[in-house]
Parts: structure tokens; C-alpha cells; sequence
């Protein structure tokens, strides 16, 4: 006990620390990043010790509550509901305006206000916080939902996939946790495009919300402007053409070419300058197919790697190398690395275990990105990467003659 009193003490003592440094950082217009990972990291290393060693544990095995009483709320519309109001709501309300059962409702928001996801200022009146409030937001709040919804149930097969495996990850395509959840042989993207309507129209905001929630964009890593004026670049795997709509609004002269599965411009209304989408085209494509753009000034493979096996992956960058001119076309790959306890808490880590269960594949080692571009066919090199963000890598690639 005297050495837990002691780990408490020190605990309390770094944490006290980093929240002056976060706080200074704060009024000087940085971002606290570091301090933020440790504070949290400390914040749940002296829950845990604090904590019966019992019931952290059985918290921690009971932690898919939370993702359940969410997804609960979205499709009974609570979010929406609350933010209707200035003042908080009581239970009664939300009862009639949901129709559901009194009993269910008040399990489901005991829940989420145990995770500081509402707020319950008087017994049974619950009001939006700042992270419920960004629930609201139609990206946002569909990528909570997705992985509320769609991650829970294929999470929930994921030990039966290991076992299925005998503990190992196949380096070539196999069924995955994902299709055992929905019964399916198709993949993910697939399956979301074509037999599931609804989830993959949610899935299609989610990824608006990631693409935009990442703290460095890739031309702020890579620099366009090495580029020629009105270079070609190929948007492979680009899904709604975020990252080229947003370069095209910064090099006027360049194109850019989206190509997914069923790639198509946006059909809902935009803000986006038609003159903009004059240079934004979009191609039907599967990337796992011949590249039918030769020689573009650069392909660009945003965070499509870590979604393939390794089999996969030679495959799909294989095609890509022999479109490339050598010495001329440039590949960049923006995907996920797997940076160990580096990561602490991060959104990469966090992620891995939803990329086995849908994908059957984890983020990769720098050792391993290296293998696998050694793999490919075709001449292809590394000549520049960069670490970015948390768990995020950036390589630069060309094609020998």
C-alpha cells in the first residue's frame, strides 16, 4: 500500500505539472499536444490505482456500454432533441418526444453522463456538453456513429476471427471479422456501397470528418508547389475528392483526377467554386486493377494501405508503379505506422484493433513499409518520408528506369 500512496503521490505531482505547462501553452496560442497525451495518459494510470482492482477490470471488459448507449441515442434522435433547447431537458420530455421506453432511456443516459458525454445538472434533466455538441455535426457525428455501430458488431467477432486464424494475420485476403459480423463475402467498402445503402452513405460523412480532423494536411507535408504549374495529379482511392478539392483551391493551374469505386462529383449542394470542379474529374476505378492513367505527375494513395493486406497492397502499388514515368511521376502514400508506446493514447492505436476487425490488417512498422515497398515489382523507392501526426507517415516514391 505504502507504494501505491508513493506511485499516487508522483502521479499527482506530474500531472499538476503538465496542466501548468498545458495552461501555458494555452495563453500563448500553442497547441499542448504533448502535455494533453500525459495528462491523459496519468489521469487513467492513477484511475487505475485508485481503483479496486476488480472493478477497474470489470469496467474495463464492460467498456463497450459506452459505445452501445451512443449509438442508442443517435437513432433515437436524443442529440437532436437536446440541442433544440437552451435549458436542459427532463427525462419526461425525451420520453415523449422518443417514444421510448422510460426505463430504457434512463439506463442509456446514465450511461453516456457516467462518460461525460451529457450533462445531468438536476436528477433526470440532461443537457449538451461540448463533446455532445460536436455529435451534432453531420461528419462528426457519423463517425462516432460508424464506429459505435458498425465497429461494435464487427469488434464482436474479432475473437472468433483470431481463432479462426490460430492467431495469426494473413498476409493474403480472407474473410475477416467484418463479413462473419454481416454475413457476407464481399469487403468492406463493397459491402457498404452496395448492399447497405445507409451505412455507406454514413460512412461516406464519417470519412469527410476524418479526412478534416487531421491536424496536418498532406500539402502541408508534401509541398505541391515542387511541382509543375499545371501538373496532373491522381487522387487513387479518393472517395468524395476531399484532399483534391482542397489542393485545387491552392494551385489554380493544376488537375486532378478522383478515382474510386462508382467515383462521382458532388451531387448535393455545394459552396465549392464551380471553377474548381472544372479541374477535379472523377473515374470509375478499382485501384486493385491496371492504373489507365500513364504517367501523371503524381499519384496520390491516402490512407488506402492500411485498409489491404500486404498481398493486396504489392498488388495495388504494382499497377500504380508501372503508370509512373520513371524518374518523373511521384507516389505519395499519406497512411497509418505503427509507432509502438510512442503512440500512447492515440487515435492510431486506438484504431489498429478496428482495422483488424474490418480489414484483417494492422497499421505497419517502418521495418515493414520498407518489406513491403522492397516487394513490389517495378523499380519503386523511397526517396523522402515524414512524420506527421501521431501514428501518421508520409512517403515520397519513384520509379527507377
Amino acid at each position: 500500500m505504502t507504494q501505491t500512496n508513493s506511485q499516487i503521490e508522483l502521479l499527482g505531482s506530474r500531472i499538476s505539472s503538465q496542466i501548468r505547462r498545458y495552461m501555458d501553452k494555452v495563453q500563448a496560442g500553442e497547441t499542448p499536444t504533448e502535455e494533453m497525451a500525459t495528462i491523459s495518459s496519468a489521469c487513467r494510470e492513477l484511475d487505475a490505482l485508485v481503483t479496486p482492482p476488480e472493478m477497474w477490470t470489470n469496467r474495463v471488459a464492460m467498456g463497450y456500454n459506452g459505445s452501445i448507449a451512443i449509438c442508442l441515442l443517435f437513432d433515437l434522435k436524443i442529440f437532436q432533441f437536446l440541442s433544440e433547447s437552451d435549458s436542459a431537458t427532463p427525462l419526461e420530455t425525451l420520453v415523449k418526444r422518443s417514444g421510448a421506453s422510460k426505463s430504457l432511456l434512463r439506463c442509456v443516459l446514465r450511461e453516456v453522463v457516467a462518460e461525460f458525454i451529457l450533462d445531468e445538472p438536476a436528477p433526470e434533466t440532461y443537457r449538451l456538453n461540448s463533446r455532445s455538441a460536436f455529435l451534432l455535426g453531420t461528419s462528426g457525428g457519423a463517425w462516432v456513429h460508424h464506429m459505435s455501430d458498425v465497429g461494435l458488431m464487427t469488434g464482436a467477432y474479432l475473437s472468433r476471427y483470431v481463432a479462426q486464424n490460430g492467431g495469426q494475420i494473413p498476409g493474403h485476403r480472407h474473410q475477416t471479422a467484418f463479413q462473419m459480423a454481416y454475413g457476407t463475402d464481399q469487403s468492406f467498402y463493397a459491402f457498404l456501397r452496395s448492399s447497405d445503402k445507409k451505412l455507406g452513405e454514413r460512412f461516406d460523412w464519417a470519412m469527410q470528418w476524418h479526412t478534416r480532423s487531421a491536424a496536418t494536411t498532406v500539402e502541408s507535408i508534401f509541398d505541391f508547389s515542387q511541382l509543375k504549374s499545371d501538373a496532373l495529379v491522381v487522387d487513387v482511392g479518393g472517395g468524395k475528392g476531399h484532399h483534391s478539392i482542397r489542393i485545387a483551391q491552392q494551385h489554380p493551374r493544376m488537375s486532378f483526377i478522383v478515382q474510386d469505386y462508382g467515383a462521382e462529383p458532388p451531387t448535393v449542394s455545394t459552396d465549392i467554386d464551380p471553377k474548381i470542379l472544372e479541374r477535379v474529374k472523377w473515374q470509375d476505378h478499382d485501384f486493385r486493377t491496371e492504373q489507365p492513367v500513364k504517367g501523371a505527375d503524381l499519384y496520390l494513395a491516402s490512407c488506402i494501405m492500411m485498409d489491404h493486406t500486404s498481398e493486396d497492397c504489392c498488388i495495388i502499388l504494382g499497377y500504380l508503379a508501372e503508370a509512373m514515368t520513371p524518374n518523373k511521376s511521384i507516389l505519395l502514400i499519406d497512411d497509418a505506422i505503427d509507432v509502438g508506446s510512442q503512440g500512447g493514447l492515440s487515435m492510431a492505436n486506438a484504431m489498429n484493433m478496428h482495422l483488424l476487425a474490418c480489414f484483417g490488417t494492422l497499421s505497419r512498422t517502418m521495418e515493414e513499409w520498407h518489406a513491403l515497398v522492397d516487394r513490389v515489382p517495378g523499380g519503386l523507392s523511397i526517396v523522402d518520408s515524414w512524420m506527421s501526426d501521431p501514428g501518421r507517415v508520409t512517403f515520397a516514391l519513384k520509379r527507377g528506369e
